[in-house]
């Protein structure tokens, strides 16, 4: 088993130390895009603010307030509140510059023998728009997150026709089975 010295000389100690950060700085990544993958969540590209988080709040709140104005002009509804829950924040799918190349070299030996190499070389960039520091990825689509799941608190909740009718809206609307909806009874 290997031992550690304790009682390296001055310049070792530095070319120990030299060699930890050169390995810190390949560890950190770079600002360039040049293997990213093509489809990046919202949060990934987010500052440290929490604007991604923010906005599926925002979104799930346009969602609610909608589906409230909705079930509002629903005769028997009454007064309602809704709540919605996402599996995620939105996506973000980057336009991606793909290159790929190939070759094939055969070789063939005085003694009849012969051999086939192929070499072949895949490379993906984000495509960015601007220039220096201003730079800023192509964005080819949004995806907006999936719902989880819905829950709505109506003064007709009680009715079970109207809990129905309500489900069926809501998995029309949002592409939500039926288990994960659910119509319960307002109280005042």
């Amino acid at each position: 088993m290997w031992k550690f010295n304790w009682n390296m000389s001055k310049e070792k100690w530095l070319l120990v130390l030299a060699a930890g950060i050169c390995l810190m700085l390949l560890a950190v990544p770079s600002g360039r895009q040049g293997n990213a993958p093509s489809a990046q969540t919202a949060a990934g590209n987010a500052p440290a603010g929490g604007t991604a988080v923010s906005s599926g709040r925002n979104y799930e709140r346009e969602l609610e307030r909608r589906v409230e104005e909705f079930l509002r002009t629903v005769d028997g509804v009454g007064e309602v509140e809704v709540m919605i829950t996402l599996k995620s924040t939105e996506e973000k799918v980057l336009r991606i510059d793909r290159s790929e190349s190939q070759s094939v070299t055969e070789e063939t030996d005085s003694a009849g023998g012969s051999r086939s190499v192929k070499n072949g070389e895949s490379q993906e960039s984000t495509v960015l728009t601007g220039s220096g520091s201003s730079s800023q990825p192509i964005v080819e689509k949004e995806l907006m997150p999936e719902i989880e799941g819905v829950v709505i608190s109506a003064q007709g909740g009680g009715d079970v026709r109207l809990q129905a009718e309500i489900s069926a809206a809501m998995e029309a609307l949002f592409h939500v089975p039926q288990h994960k909806i659910r119509v319960l009874k307002r109280v005042e």
